[in-house]
């Protein structure tokens, strides 16, 4: 069994007692004067293209109302394709979406874990690296303990409360798994973010699944309140696990975010404004997160980035920031659009993105999606048994060539 060793660290600063003992995962620097832009394994700079597995553990817990299956074990083909191919890590759900979805954990501990044990020992076995999302949707936890979505933003919560045994409980109970590449806080919470429409940002309403039955203002987002989310948590991942970098999943700032924050309006940022803020957000992660799915700088439904930058120059943008600010790139998602296209123009804008990380030389990124089959993810999913599968040929190619190999 091949164990991931990943360093996160100078290597200029490297200890050569970390080398030591090589089955202890990522490693960050305790102290260090130097700007990190790069993941390290083994002492030299290492770099990976992944895939997301959205459900790979979710499928266990009821997805949207179907029955719980502790012991579905479908993940495992999953997992040998993905090994076949040699795509070193996958993204996915470390937890519910909806509400309904966290009853296992909640009513039957014992048994939800049992079942993250032998998930955590399988993605082992067959050598995929795993980056868990604990707390995938914004809204699901307010929901669950009965609180409005704002008091994310309040220490003393209930959401916070759970939010914080949770993150103990889970990272506590696989920090020494050498599986686990990072910890991730959630997914695209600041694209909810300080809309200026008063509608915009509080979260589906789907009683059936454990939502609340209504939406106040008292249940819109903000930075302020997810900012003290973020810090919780990456406080408390950091004091449990010290070493593994935490991510915050969060997509690329919307062209008016720096306004939306300041000013409540959608008056277009600044270079300098729209750098702000896309810093600010990462503020207290170990890494820059960004999610890429636009192919035109004049793109009808284009709602990330900075304005005037097509795609090319919005990764490099990204990446001179990472210099700047000493904190790798993360792409969490990226992959074609969902918008209704010919296979050619699917595979342009595939291979656009693919390669256009690899000449920036971007250190993580994940494609979305494998073997996902909810109705709503039919223009991304990608198995061995569909037209996509050459997607999963192009990865382990991408490896290679980010390796020159």
């Amino acid at each position: 069994m091949k164990l991931f060793t990943y360093l996160f660290i100078s290597t200029a600063l490297l200890n050569i007692s970390l080398l030591a003992n090589q089955n202890l995962g990522l490693y960050l620097p305790q102290k260090s004067n130097t700007k990190l832009t790069s993941f390290y394994k083994d002492g030299i700079p290492f770099k990976a293209m992944g895939i997301n597995y959205f459900d790979a553990f979710q499928r266990k817990l009821g997805g949207e109302g179907k029955k719980v299956k502790l012991k579905d074990y479908s993940y495992v083909e999953g997992f040998k394709t993905l090994n076949k191919y040699k795509i070193p890590f996958i993204r996915f759900c470390a937890g519910g979406f909806f509400p309904n979805e966290w009853d296992s954990y909640i009513n039957n501990k014992t048994a939800y874990f049992k079942a993250f044990d032998q998930f955590i020992k399988d993605a082992e076995e067959h050598n995929i690296g795993l980056i868990p999302t604990l707390f995938w949707h914004f809204p699901t936890v307010p929901d669950i303990v009965k609180e409005p979505i704002n008091q994310w933003g309040n220490p003393d919560s209930k959401t916070i409360a759970f939010m914080k045994q949770y993150t103990q409980e889970l990272i506590s109970r696989y920090k020494d798994s050498p599986a686990i590449l990072a910890w991730e806080f959630g997914n695209e919470w600041i694209h909810e973010a300080d809309l200026p429409q008063a509608d915009l940002g509080r979260g589906w309403i789907v009683p059936h699944l454990g939502t609340a039955k209504t939406r106040t203002m008292k249940d819109k987002m903000y930075r302020k309140n997810i900012y003290v989310a973020y810090e919780t948590f990456a406080e408390i991942a950091k004091k449990i696990d010290p070493t593994r970098p935490v991510f915050s999943g969060d997509s690329i700032p919307r062209p008016a975010a720096y306004h939306n924050r300041s000013e409540a309006s959608w008056k277009i940022d600044s270079i300098e404004e729209w750098s702000k803020i896309f810093t600010l957000d990462n503020s207290k992660m170990s890494a820059l997160s960004a999610h890429l799915y636009y192919y035109d700088v004049n793109e009808v439904e284009r709602d990330v980035g900075y304005i005037k930058y097509d795609p090319a120059e919005q990764l490099a943008l990204m990446m001179d920031i990472s210099r700047k600010v000493g904190k790798p790139l993360w792409i969490g998602e990226f992959g074609q659009n969902g918008t209704p296209k010919s296979l050619q123009e699917e595979k342009r804008q595939f291979d656009y993105l693919l390669n256009l990380i690899i000449k920036e030389d971007v250190p993580l990124s994940a494609l979305w999606n494998f073997d996902y089959k909810h109705e709503d993810q039919t223009a991304w999913n990608i198995s061995e048994q569909n037209h996509r599968a050459y997607m999963l040929k192009a990865i382990q190619q991408a490896n290679k060539r980010l390796n020159h190999e």
